[in-house]
């Protein structure tokens, strides 16, 4: 063996028994199974907690919930969007516990009707026909999930619902259920062309929604590459006019011309969730010079919301610090104090 593979080979050993052994994985969720008598099976569904969750060194605190469908899809990177966006002192909104949905099938799961479309190969059979099923999985949403998360993890009790596609689709169904389901919804190119618009047509019945409710719609430039394609455009255009004109609801709506339907679920929950929570950042080195523009911004942020949302321990923890280190005393007492007074050790 020659010398300088020799070396080579010892190298390999040393860096084998020092600093690949002191790695450590990171995490970003963990898998948990829950068993559903409404759906008849077993569901794996994927939870995600805030940084802050688990700091022993502040309040514990509560959390909102994205419930995020295609979760083998969409999980590994919307975790780490909600990290990117919460973080403090530059948050967009609040950290959030994020609960991924597993599929089992998701035809039955995401469709609101039994599919009647045709196969256009063969008329004697219909596509999608294990279809239908979004009223029951809905259900287990409200009935079994939700009381699940809310029994294990200190959830606030604000939700959010993310779909795309076929999830997108059904994102749209419950925003359209009379009985509310979930304070904000994003659906990113949602397959509204389903059973000769169906979605759509429910839409046009319905003209208003429970005070402070949010929907965004995020479309992808699919080129009218097929009929099926050309079938989505026209649904979410016809979706799209008829419910941003419904009262009570707050609509936002973005175009993707760089994106087509396989990649547009990335841009489109990144924006959803900076709309949902637009006027929820503020700015550290404004409030530190007025302490009372912090109270005054979340509370208007809260009536937008319709729910009550406060500065983190964390960001106040932040403001006290950037008051010290820049002499502004007053505003360090009085973040001392509102601190006191909100978090209680």
């Amino acid at each position: 063996m020659s010398n300088t593979k020799a070396c080579l080979i010892l190298l390999l050993a040393i860096l084998l028994s020092s600093g690949l052994k002191a790695q450590e994985p990171i995490a970003i969720g963990e898998k948990h199974k829950i068993a559903s008598k409404i759906l008849n099976e077993d569901r794996e569904v994927w939870i995600h907690l805030p940084k802050s969750y688990n700091d022993s060194a502040i309040t514990p605190a509560t959390y909102p919930v994205i419930y995020l469908l295609d979760a083998e899809i969409n999980f590994e990177y919307v975790a780490p969007t909600v990290d990117y966006l919460s973080r403090s002192p530059f948050a967009d909104m609040p950290e959030c516990i994020v609960v991924g949905i597993k599929n089992t099938d998701r035809t039955r799961d995401f469709t609101p009707t039994r599919s009647s479309k045709k196969d256009p190969n063969n008329a004697a059979k219909t596509l999608f026909s294990n279809s239908g099923g979004s009223a029951v999985f809905l259900r287990f949403i409200n009935e079994e999930l939700k009381p699940y998360i809310n029994e294990n993890y200190r959830a606030a009790g604000y939700n959010i619902l993310v779909g795309h596609s076929f999830g997108g689709l059904f994102a749209a169904y419950a925003f359209l259920q009379p009985e509310k389901s979930f304070d904000a919804y994003i659906a990113n190119d949602p397959s509204l062309w389903w059973d000769n618009k169906t979605v759509v047509h429910l839409a046009e019945k319905i003209t208003s929604h429970p005070n402070h409710t949010v929907f965004y719609l995020g479309q992808a430039n699919n080129e009218e590459k097929n009929m099926l394609d050309s079938e989505m455009a026209h649904a979410i255009a016809e979706f799209r006019n008829t419910v941003e004109k419904h009262e009570s609801l707050r609509w936002g709506y973005q175009f993707y011309d760089k994106d087509d339907h396989g990649t547009v679920s990335y841009p489109a929950t990144y924006d959803g969730l900076r709309f949902i929570f637009n006027h929820y950042k503020t700015d550290i080195r404004l409030v530190a010079k007025e302490p009372a523009a912090l109270i005054k911004a979340y509370k208007a942020y809260s009536d937008q919301a319709g729910f009550t949302f406060l500065p983190s321990e964390t960001y106040l923890n932040k403001i006290i610090k950037f008051s010290k280190d820049n002499n502004f005393e007053e505003s360090h007492d009085y973040f001392l104090d509102l601190k006191s007074h909100l978090y209680q050790h």
